[in-house]
């Protein structure tokens, strides 16, 4: 499963209502798929937060998900820093994720109408093994003390701050989660190459965040 794909998972959590039309799921979703290239060799980009040199496609060839093909052709068709590879794909990244999800069986879609004229799409996780094993690999990270690999890592740092995972945390429980989160996201990317990218991509995903004037709507 792809990092993107848990992080939509988590976001609509049965638990809650899932992100709002003033939500920034789809940066954070087009840094995970960033993420997933830079791990898989696919591409590289500045070794370390703060700096500026253009995304690098090291390799275009098929990767078997077409959702990350499509970021592999978007970066190689023209040169872009992280932040601006992270605002372009952002526009068009949730919708197929979404649906691939749902294609697999763990969302499912719910389409009602309100007042019987205005329309409401609703994403919700459906539970089974998968979605199980994720649970238990974040709460393990956040609450027991269990060491992350680079993905469960690059999962938590691009979910910091979102509010996604807590709903599944014990509420006498979440001051310690969200601070592991922190941590997470201020120091995890130290000690290689790949975790160094993946930093660069999370402080992508921050910068656009926090300087979008118009924050993208969910998808619906």
């Amino acid at each position: 499963m792809l990092i993107a794909e848990e992080l939509l998972l988590l976001a609509h959590d049965d638990l809650r209502t899932g992100p709002s039309v003033f939500d920034d799921a789809p940066y954070r979703l087009a840094g995970a798929l960033l993420v997933e290239l830079v791990i898989a060799g696919r591409v590289a980009l500045p070794p370390a937060p703060g700096d500026d040199g253009p995304v690098l496609v090291l390799d275009r060839a098929p990767t078997g998900r077409r959702e990350l093909d499509d970021v592999l052709d978007v970066a190689a068709s023209t040169p872009r820093r992280a932040t601006e590879l992270v605002d372009v794909l952002a526009r068009r990244v949730e919708r197929p994720l979404l649906d691939g999800l749902v294609a697999q069986g763990l969302l499912r879609r719910e389409d009602r109408a309100v007042w019987g004229v205005l329309r409401s799409t609703r994403w919700r996780t459906v539970d089974g093994p998968a979605v199980a094993a994720l649970r238990r690999r974040v709460h393990g990270v956040l609450l027991d003390g269990a060491a992350p690999g680079d993905r469960t890592a690059a999962l938590l740092t691009l979910a910091e701050g979102s509010g996604w995972l807590r709903p599944r945390v014990p509420r006498d429980r979440r001051r310690e989660a969200d601070a592991r989160m922190r941590e997470l996201a201020a120091t995890w990317w130290r000690g290689s190459a790949v975790r160094e990218a993946a930093g660069a991509v999370a402080a992508a995903v921050v910068g656009v965040v926090s300087a979008a004037t118009l924050v993208l709507p969910a998808a619906t």
